[in-house]
């Protein structure tokens, strides 16, 4: 149940005004495997690149392609952390909501410092270079907010 509303969450934060919409098929493969994660106890670090990657094997390696494909899977992850963060504030802890607050202008500058790097290195470090960093710090902090709002709504 909590993972059939967070997904109608997602949905609802996807019409925002994000660089890129995701994809409803590419939702539906996160959100599955996030689903399956959840059944499992684990955290749902093997979602991570579920569609990027599975891009990436048909770019040739084009480093063009492989950015729109780590943009492409960063559209749902930055739609998930979106979600994910509603869904913290919504247990109403004040102190909770504060520290996600402030730690979300930590986060931002951390992935705006470190990723860009990757794009000024030899292409081929990370496929999608920047993008790909962008995708993968996103989806790592959402795995822990969707575990933080499970656990300020245990009620």
């Amino acid at each position: 149940m909590k993972r059939a509303v967070f997904a109608v969450l997602l949905l609802a934060c996807s019409q925002g005004a994000h660089a890129q919409q995701p994809n409803a098929a590419d939702v539906k493969v996160i959100n599955d495997c996030l689903a399956k994660a959840d059944k499992g106890d684990s955290l749902g670090t093997a979602c991570i690149g579920l569609v990027s990657d599975a891009c990436m094997r048909k770019t040739e390696n084009d480093t063009g392609k492989n950015r729109a494909c780590a943009a492409r899977e960063l559209s749902v992850w930055t739609a998930l952390s979106d979600a994910a963060g509603k869904r913290v504030r919504a247990g109403g802890f004040k102190e909770i909501s504060k520290a996600l607050a402030d730690s979300e202008k930590n986060w931002a500058q951390h992935r705006d410092a470190l990723c860009p790097v990757f794009d000024k290195v030899e292409p081929g470090s990370i496929p999608g270079d920047a993008a790909y960093c962008r995708m993968q710090v996103t989806a790592q902090r959402v795995l822990l907010l969707r575990r933080l709002g499970d656990a300020v709504n245990e009620r």
